[in-house]
């Protein structure tokens, strides 16, 4: 691994929770000033990194572990999709270590390699171009056990959402106000209205959202209510 990549790994990893860095066999023309420019924040991981000299010595004490592949040889047949590996991955893990394993960039895990791996991981791809890029491969993996794990919550919405009153004043403005700007016709209001609803319905309409779109339909109302000032003669020479 070139001192890029391997700074992008740690940072994938910090993204997603990981911690446990073990480089294989590692390059000695590996950049360390690359490193620490793509690790970012994430330097931690790489200077707490374990190396060693083979594949065998870095897995030794792992109960599982899984290699990444996208070749199609005999021995690469049987194999998971990270989403469909993720939950066996964390089961195991609770029991003892485990470790997730990816190949060089140039030409992946030997059958060498992946002699020693108990599951088989492959990331869906097109055909036309499968090989993803090492840190690429990384996250994908690492993202889906994040969300296996449960870690990720959704933020959830401060203000509450509006209620069925609150909205049936706001499309009641809304209904005022463009009758009174000519947008639509009387005998077309309820049409119009209607489609105006199914805009407003496709997301969660919170109290302050309704809020909002009343004040700007009270605006709207007002401004037309203005009286305007006539252009004379002159001033229409003038301009």
């Amino acid at each position: 691994m070139y001192g890029g990549n391997v700074g992008a790994v740690c940072r994938a990893m910090m993204n997603m929770g990981l911690s446990d860095l073990a480089i294989a066999a590692p390059r000695e023309d590996c950049s360390e000033f690359d490193v620490i420019r793509w690790s970012l924040k994430s330097r931690s991981i790489y200077e707490s990194r374990r190396e060693c000299a083979t594949l065998a010595e870095a897995v030794q004490d792992c109960t599982l572990v899984a290699g990444t592949s996208s070749d199609d040889g005999f021995y690469r047949k049987v194999s998971r999709t990270p989403r469909e590996w993720a939950p066996s991955f964390l089961e195991a893990a609770s029991r003892g270590p485990v470790a997730l394993v990816f190949g060089p960039e140039n030409n992946g895990l030997s059958n060498e390699d992946l002699a020693l791996c108990t599951d088989l991981i492959r990331i869906p791809s097109t055909p036309k171009y499968a090989s993803l890029n090492l840190s690429q491969a990384v996250l994908l993996c690492a993202y889906e056990l994040y969300l296996a794990a449960d870690e990720y919550e959704p933020p959830e919405e401060g203000v509450p959402l509006a209620n069925s009153d609150l909205r049936e004043r706001m499309f009641g403005m809304w209904r005022e106000t463009l009758l009174k700007i000519g947008f639509m016709e009387s005998e077309k209001a309820d049409h119009m209205m209607m489609a105006l609803r199914r805009i407003l319905s496709r997301g969660n309409l919170t109290e302050v959202d309704a809020r909002i779109m009343m004040g700007i339909a009270r605006q709207t109302s007002w401004y037309t209510d203005q009286p305007r000032k006539e252009v004379s003669s002159s001033d229409a020479n003038a301009v």
